[in-house]
């Protein structure tokens, strides 16, 4: 199926000496404003360069820009398609500041935390039954965790049930940066611990199923306040195990292991499994 031609707008700004970072402003207005719809493609650089008045080379340095961003996404071959993909923006964004803040694993929790808090609160309000069914079947899959065979599968299982949670809450900001939060935090801790051994994982993993069972019935029951004081327990629940656990709790984003772990996470898969 053929795509719609886009057609630019006139340039949002004036085009002076830096020309590359003002071209970069006026497709970044193009994109939010929905001028430039996600999967649309940007005109050719040649086009681009003819409507911003500018060489092909600076077309092309703002491209890569944008690229970097994660706004647009280039395919070889093919072009520059719009990207759209918030969590990957937020996630990038999360990534640098956490690395070069030196955050801890237990920072990191403390952030998920404040958002889960949220997020069980307003599931037990927003909830659909279409979310009930969500969370229900990622509770199954825990059930059931001794059959997960990789690292990816079980940070997937783990992930499933608390990003269903943060979905059923429908606050889009506050479910973009938690899913982030929760998916580097899994990552960090099965990849860069990874010669304990997956049935280690998979344990530990399956003795927070008690908490996830309780939230799971205050949504359901539509009691705010159960789902708050679930969550509460959930999460102390976890940071106990980080706190008794020293090798975890001073794993920072700085360290080699845990930069090569996050280097794994794949965000576009993550922005993805939020949409559903």
């Amino acid at each position: 199926m053929a795509r719609e031609r886009v057609t630019l707008g006139a340039p949002a700004v004036q085009l002076p000496n830096k020309a590359s970072d003002e071209i970069i402003g006026s497709l970044r207005h193009e994109i939010v404003s929905g001028n430039l719809p996600v999967g649309s493609r940007l005109p050719s650089e040649r086009d681009l360069a003819q409507h911003f008045g500018v060489s092909q080379p600076t077309v092309r340095e703002a491209v890569r820009a944008l690229a970097a961003m994660g706004l647009i996404e280039v395919r070889h071959g093919s072009g520059a398609y719009v990207r759209g993909d918030a969590t990957f923006l937020v996630a990038t964004a999360l990534q640098v500041l956490m690395q070069m803040e030196s955050v801890t694993i237990l920072d990191a929790l403390q952030v998920r935390g404040v958002l889960g808090l949220q997020s069980a609160e307003l599931a037990a309000t927003a909830a659909t039954e279409e979310d009930l069914v969500a969370l229900e079947e990622a509770w199954d899959r825990l059930e059931v965790v001794d059959t997960i065979t990789d690292y990816d599968q079980l940070i997937h299982a783990i992930a499933g049930f608390q990003e269903a949670l943060s979905r059923a809450g429908h606050n889009a900001l506050v479910s973009a940066i938690e899913l982030v939060l929760v998916r580097l935090l899994l990552q960090m801790q099965f990849k860069a611990m990874r010669p304990r051994g997956l049935k280690f994982w998979r344990k530990r993993a399956h003795s927070y199923q008690p908490d996830r069972r309780e939230l799971l019935d205050a949504v359901r029951a539509k009691d705010p306040e159960r789902a708050r004081a679930a969550m509460i327990a959930y999460l102390e629940h976890q940071r106990q195990t980080f706190v008794e656990d020293p090798a975890l709790a001073e794993l920072r984003l700085s360290d080699p292991r845990a930069l090569r772990a996050a280097a794994d996470l794949s965000f576009t898969n993550v922005g993805r499994a939020a949409r559903k």
